[in-house]
Formats: C-alpha cells, structure tokens, sequence
C-alpha cells in the first residue's frame, strides 16, 4: 500500500496491491513505480535499489530509505541513525493505517476463505469498507 500523507491523521491510501507473503517488496513496488509522479516516498529497507531512485528521480519523485548497515559493521554512525530514526517516524502513520484497517474489519482473519477468488473478495471486501469509514470519519 501506498499513501497520501496526511499531517494528523491516517494517511489516504494511492496504491493497493496484494500478493503472495512470498513475494519480496521490491519486486511488487517496481510494477507502480511508472505511476509515481512528484511524490516523497518513506519505505523501509527493502526498498533499497539505485535503478528504481534513478527512475523515480527522473519522474520528479524521491524515496527515502532507513540506513543499511554495510556488510561487517556493527553500529550506524549517528547521522545515519538520526536519519532513519526521522525517516522510520515519517512512515509510521502508514503502520497505523495497517493497524487501523485491522482494527475495524478483522481483514487477517481469513480463515474461511476457501480460493483465491474467495480471498480477494475477502479481502477488498473489507478494504472497501474500511475507506467507506474512513471517508465518513475525517
């Protein structure tokens, strides 16, 4: 899910896929990336790679990351720490939005769901409401 930030409140989702718990963010982001325009993006590490912030540059859009720790070091230098604790504190609205729609519709709970199709209306079943509520209660 991608968001619009919204300063005091939950953020209002642009993007909403869903694929398999399998599937490594990254690959799944490089499929909406053409669709971003003049943004700020806050993700989290796994959203790391110079092509896509080559692209999303080019597209007048930035992505921020947390610090990766290089191969062998033990601490971050505490820029980098002071950075990717403001960057983590930027995208927790976005968990909270997570948590929110949990809250409300029980989304995870998917236990009798029994096909993929099943699963899908399942699952943007309850996306849809949880914006239904969420439009009535800004």
């Amino acid at each position: 899910m991608q968001g619009f930030r919204r300063v005091g409140t939950l953020p209002l989702p642009e993007f909403i896929g869903m694929t398999p718990a399998s599937n490594h963010d990254l690959p799944v982001f490089k499929q909406i990336t053409p669709y971003i325009q003049d943004s700020e993006i806050y993700a989290d590490k796994a959203y790391i790679d110079s092509l896509e912030r080559e692209m999303l540059n080019q597209q007048n859009a930035e992505i921020y990351t947390p610090v990766k720790k290089k191969k062998g070091q033990e601490n971050l230098y505490l820029f980098e720490q002071l950075l990717s604790t403001s960057q983590s504190r930027v995208r927790q609205p976005i968990e909270s939005l997570f948590n929110w729609i949990e809250e409300k519709t029980g989304i995870q709970i998917a236990s009798k769901v029994r096909s993929t199709q099943g699963l899908m209306v399942h699952v943007f079943g309850r996306l849809a409401a949880a914006m239904f509520l969420m439009a009535f209660n800004s």
